[in-house]
C-alpha cells in the first residue's frame, strides 16, 4: 500500500511541472539549430588569420570506477560548433577552402561509424548519414581515416590552430581518440604558443556574447534552475539532509526536461555554508542555522547558476539577517550598475566595497581591514560552461554572467562567536541589453520577507515524507 501511494505521488508532482519529451541522444533536436551551429562556424573562419587551419577534438570519455563511465558530454567549442554530441570526434576548419577530390571543402568532421552491436549496449550513433542529414555538415568522414582520407597536408598552412589536444585515459572507448589526437601531434608535434593563444581569444570573443537564439535556452535553464530553487525552499524544515535538498533541486530539473545539473550541487547548512565548494552534501539531519544552495540546471547543453541561503528553521536569525542583508545589498547595488559599457571588474568592486563597510559597521571587523570573508570573485560568464569563455573589460548587450557576493564566517574566525558558521552568497544570473539589464532570476525570492514566506508552504519533500509513514 505505502509503494503504491509513494508511486502515485511521484506522479502528480512531476504533472506538476511541464515535461519535455525525450531528446536524442547524439544531437539535440529542440536545442541550438542547425543554422546556429554553422553560423558559428562561418564566423570562425572569418577570425582566422589568413590561409590558417583550426583544429578541435571533443571531450574524451571518463571512468568513473572499473568498467562504468560518467554521462559524456561534448568539449564546448567542439559542440558550440557543431552540435555533435557523441565522442571520438574531431573538426577541421579552413580560412581557405581546400580542394578535395575536386571539390572546395572549408570544413570537415570526422565521426565514430554506425555499429548495430556497439549501438545496442550505448545507443544510437548517427554515422555519417546521420551527421549530413540532421546537423547539415556536408563533408563529414568516418574517425578511422583522420588525416588519411582524405589527406590533410598541415606543412602548406600559415599557422595550424589548436589547443584542445585533451589528455586521455586508457580504456576501449577513447582509443579512437587517443589514435586521432596522437596522429595530429606527430604532424604538429609542437604547435606553437602564439597560435593557442590566437584561437582561444578568437573563441573568448565569440563565446562571450550569446546570440538570441542562445540566450533563450539559457533562459530556460535559469528558469528550470529557479524553480527547482523555490520547491527546496519549501522542502527545507528541521530534521531534512543536505542531499535531500540537493535531491529535491535535481528532481525538478530532470522533470522539467533538463539533461544534467550544470556543475556539483552545493547545499552546505551551517559550517559548511562557509566553504565555497562544498560539494559532499552529506549532512544527514539539519537543526539549525542556515543552508546556501548554489545549484543550477544544464539545459541543451547550457547552464543556469542561482545561489540562495534560506534559515533551516523557516526564519533567519537576527546574525544570519544582519549578514544577509549586506550580501543583498550588494548584489542589488552592483546589479543596477550592469549596463552596456559598464567595466566587468568595476561592477565586483561594488559589492565588495559594500561587503566591507557593512562588515566594520557589524564590528566583524576593523574600517579598511583585510579580511577573508569574501574570498571569491563576484562574476563570472555564463553559458556553455558554467564559468563561460568571454572577455572581462566592457559590458556588451548579450553577455550573460553572474553577481553573487558573498560573506563566510568560519567556526573559529577572529570576531564574536555569534557570527561564527554563518556563510550567506546570494547570486543572480544577469542579461546585459542594449538599454541596460535583465535579471533572468529575478523570480526567485531573495528578500527576507519573500523568503520566509515561501518557506511556509509544503515541498516535494514533506510530501514524500507524509506517505511513507
Amino acid at each position: 500500500m505505502k509503494r503504491k501511494s509513494i508511486q502515485v505521488l511521484l506522479v502528480a508532482i512531476i504533472s506538476i511541472f511541464e515535461i519535455a519529451s525525450i531528446q536524442a541522444q547524439t544531437w539535440f533536436d529542440d536545442g541550438l539549430s542547425p543554422e546556429f551551429h554553422k553560423g558559428r562556424r562561418d564566423l570562425l573562419r572569418e577570425k582566422l588569420p589568413e590561409n590558417a587551419v583550426a583544429v578541435f577534438f571533443t571531450n574524451p570519455t571518463r571512468n568513473r570506477s572499473n568498467d562504468t563511465e560518467f554521462d559524456f558530454r561534448p568539449n564546448s567549442d567542439f559542440y558550440y560548433l557543431t552540435g555533435f554530441r557523441e565522442p571520438n570526434a574531431a573538426l577541421i576548419l579552413f580560412k581557405t577552402p581546400q580542394i578535395i577530390d575536386g571539390e572546395e571543402v572549408s570544413e570537415m568532421i570526422f565521426v565514430q561509424p554506425r555499429d548495430p552491436r556497439t549501438e545496442q549496449w550505448d545507443g544510437e550513433r548517427l554515422g555519417i548519414e546521420g551527421v549530413k542529414e540532421n546537423l547539415k555538415l556536408n563533408h563529414v568522414y568516418l574517425n578511422s581515416d583522420f588525416l588519411k582520407t582524405p589527406e590533410v597536408d598541415f606543412s602548406q598552412f600559415s599557422q595550424t590552430l589548436a589547443f584542445n589536444t585533451p589528455e586521455i585515459e586508457g580504456g576501449r572507448h577513447n582509443a579512437i581518440l587517443k589514435s586521432m589526437v596522437d596522429s595530429f601531434k606527430a604532424v604538429n608535434p609542437s604547435p606553437a604558443r602564439p597560435a593557442d593563444q590566437i584561437l582561444n581569444q578568437i573563441m573568448h570573443q565569440m563565446r562571450g556574447v550569446k546570440t538570441d537564439e542562445e540566450i533563450e535556452i539559457i533562459k530556460k535553464a535559469v528558469e528550470i534552475s529557479g524553480k527547482g530553487h523555490i520547491e527546496a525552499f519549501k522542502s527545507i524544515q528541521p530534521g531534512v539532509s543536505e542531499r535531500a535538498i540537493q535531491g529535491v533541486h535535481e528532481f525538478v530539473h530532470k522533470a522539467l526536461g533538463a539533461e544534467y545539473v550544470g556543475y556539483g550541487s552545493i547545499a552546505g547548512a551551517g559550517n559548511n555554508s562557509t566553504i565555497l565548494h562544498y560539494v559532499y552534501n552529506s549532512v544527514r539531519d539539519l537543526q539549525e542555522g542556515v543552508i546556501l544552495m548554489d545549484i543550477g540546471a544544464e539545459y541543451r547543453g547550457y547552464s543556469g547558476d542561482i545561489t540562495r541561503t534560506v534559515p533551516i528553521k523557516g526564519k533567519f536569525s537576527p546574525e544570519e539577517k544582519a549578514i544577509y542583508e549586506i550580501v543583498l545589498k550588494a548584489l542589488e547595488e552592483s546589479t543596477k550598475a550592469s549596463k552596456p559599457g559598464a567595466d566587468f571588474r568595476a561592477i565586483g568592486q561594488i559589492s565588495k566595497e559594500i561587503v566591507d563597510e557593512g562588515l566594520a559597521k557589524l564590528g566583524i571587523i576593523k574600517k579598511g581591514q583585510n579580511h577573508s570573508y569574501l574570498p571569491h570573485g563576484i562574476s563570472h560568464h555564463l553559458g556553455l560552461d558554467v564559468h563561460d569563455r568571454g572577455g572581462y573589460g566592457p559590458l556588451e548587450p548579450g553577455m550573460v554572467f553572474t553577481i553573487e557576493p558573498g560573506i563566510y564566517i568560519p567556526e573559529g574566525s577572529d570576531c564574536d562567536a555569534k557570527w561564527w558558521g554563518i556563510g550567506i552568497r546570494i547570486e543572480d544570473n544577469i542579461l546585459i541589453t542594449e538599454n541596460g539589464y535583465e535579471n533572468l532570476s529575478q523570480f526567485v525570492p531573495r528578500t527576507v520577507a519573500d523568503i520566509e514566506k515561501v518557506m511556509k508552504e509544503e515541498g516535494v519533500l514533506q510530501k514524500l515524507m507524509k506517505s511513507m509513514k
